[in-house]
C-alpha cells in the first residue's frame, strides 16, 4: 500500500511540475534577442497574460544592440477558454534604481455579453474614478479600465503602469 501511495505522489508531482509554466511567446523572444536587463518582468507579464489554457501568439520588438539596456516591445493575443479574445501591448524597459518600468494596456472582446455583466463579474472589484472624454473610467489598485458597449457585446480596455514591473 505504502508503494501505491508513494508511486501516485511521485506521478502527481511529476504531473504538477509539467504543468508549471516555462515561458510564453513574449519571454522566448525576449530570450532570443538577448532582452536579458528586464527578462524576469517580461516572464511575469508573460505568465500573467499566458499562463492558462488557449491559443496564444505575439509580435514582438526589442533592439538587437544592447537589447538588455533597451525597451521591449509585444504586442500578445489569446484567446480565452469563454470565447473571449485578449490583445495586450506590452512595453518593459530598464528605469530607475536598476529595476524595470513598463505598461500593460490590454483590449478583452466580450461577445454577446452586455457591460453591465461584465463590470458585476470580470470588473466587480473596480470603482468607479471618472469618466474621460464622456468615457466611464474604474480603478483597481494602480489599473485603469473603459468598458464600451457595442450592439450587444463588450470591449473592456484596461491599462496600467508599473514603476517598476513585478517580478
Amino acid at each position: 500500500m505504502r508503494k501505491k501511495l508513494l508511486l501516485l505522489a511521485l506521478i502527481s508531482s511529476s504531473f504538477s511540475y509539467a504543468e508549471e509554466f516555462s515561458g510564453g511567446p513574449l519571454s522566448d523572444y525576449a530570450k532570443e534577442v538577448g532582452a536579458t536587463g528586464c527578462y524576469s518582468e517580461i516572464f511575469a507579464i508573460d505568465k500573467f497574460l499566458n499562463e492558462k489554457a488557449g491559443a496564444n501568439g505575439a509580435w514582438t520588438s526589442a533592439a538587437k544592440d544592447n537589447g538588455s539596456g533597451r525597451i521591449y516591445t509585444g504586442l500578445n493575443i489569446k484567446k480565452y477558454n469563454d470565447g473571449t479574445w485578449g490583445y495586450a501591448t506590452v512595453n518593459v524597459a530598464p528605469g530607475a534604481n536598476n529595476s524595470c518600468d513598463g505598461t500593460l494596456m490590454q483590449l478583452v472582446t466580450f461577445p454577446n455579453k452586455s457591460c453591465n455583466a461584465v463590470r458585476e463579474t470580470t470588473y466587480k472589484d473596480y470603482k468607479y474614478a471618472g469618466e474621460l472624454a464622456g468615457k466611464v473610467i474604474y480603478e483597481s489598485g494602480s489599473t485603469k479600465a473603459v468598458l464600451e458597449e457595442l450592439t450587444g457585446s463588450c470591449i473592456a480596455i484596461r491599462y496600467e503602469a508599473m514603476y517598476p514591473v513585478p517580478k
